[in-house]
């Protein structure tokens, strides 16, 4: 068995140690795959899950005999019964024929006993998951802004009708302040809040409190009369 080519994130010769050990694990009870000297796997990385392909036959006119594709956020676990699960095919079974994971619980206990996760990954995947780490996980700005109004009473949001050359507009206001006192002069803020993120960071501009202050005046002139906190 040879790795043919490799352009994910994981280490070839630490895959082929791993592919050979779990071969051994099947052919205890399968024997030794026919074709396993001249079977040739191609690896490519994917950005999430994994997928893989095999021949039931050897593939004479065909440069590949398993196709893995794999991403980093899958498990030992997983890889090794990917491998596995297309090993089965290359043995000639079809999806009826066995497991869909082949592997016992105790086989996979004995591939991890001896391959780490990050012992799997090359260099390039080690950076790569350092730098997956350092990324902020992306915020839902639609619950962040149903928060910001949760938090303060005054905060509104109002999805207005389509308009312009957006789907939507977000109407942001501060209901302490009387609209009707200087509303015109008010739209050409919140007229510029076409998604959730832009009402979200619109949203602190209003809860810092400045453009309020400098709008009415330091809350002298413009304040809505029925406000109650």
């Amino acid at each position: 068995m040879k790795i043919g080519k490799n352009t994910s994130h994981y280490d070839t010769k630490k895959l082929h140690s791993m592919f050979c050990f779990i071969h051994k694990q099947i052919s205890k009870h399968e024997g030794k795959m026919p074709w396993w000297d001249d079977l040739n796997i191609h690896i490519r990385k994917k950005s999430s899950s994994y997928s893989g392909r095999a021949y039931l036959d050897k593939p004479w006119s065909k440069e590949w005999g398993m196709f893995l594709s794999m991403a980093t956020d899958i498990s030992v676990e997983q890889i090794a019964q990917l491998f596995a699960h297309e090993l089965m095919h290359n043995y000639g079974y079809r999806h009826h024929q066995f497991n869909r994971h082949p592997l016992t619980e105790q086989e996979v206990a004995e591939v991890e006993n001896k391959f780490s996760f990050e012992s799997l990954l090359s260099e390039s995947g080690k950076d790569y998951q350092a730098n997956v780490k350092k990324k902020k996980p992306s915020l839902d700005y639609y619950e962040a802004c149903m928060d910001l109004q949760a938090e303060h009473s005054w905060l509104h949001f109002y999805v207005k009708t389509p308009g312009y050359n957006h789907d939507q507009n977000i109407e942001v206001t501060d209901e302490r302040l009387d609209f009707e006192h200087f509303y015109d002069d008010w739209l050409a803020y919140t007229d510029g809040t076409w998604t959730w993120c832009q009402a979200y960071n619109f949203a602190h501009v209003l809860i810092e409190g400045n453009l309020q202050k400098h709008k009415t005046e330091n809350y002298t002139v413009g304040m809505n009369a029925d406000w109650e906190e």
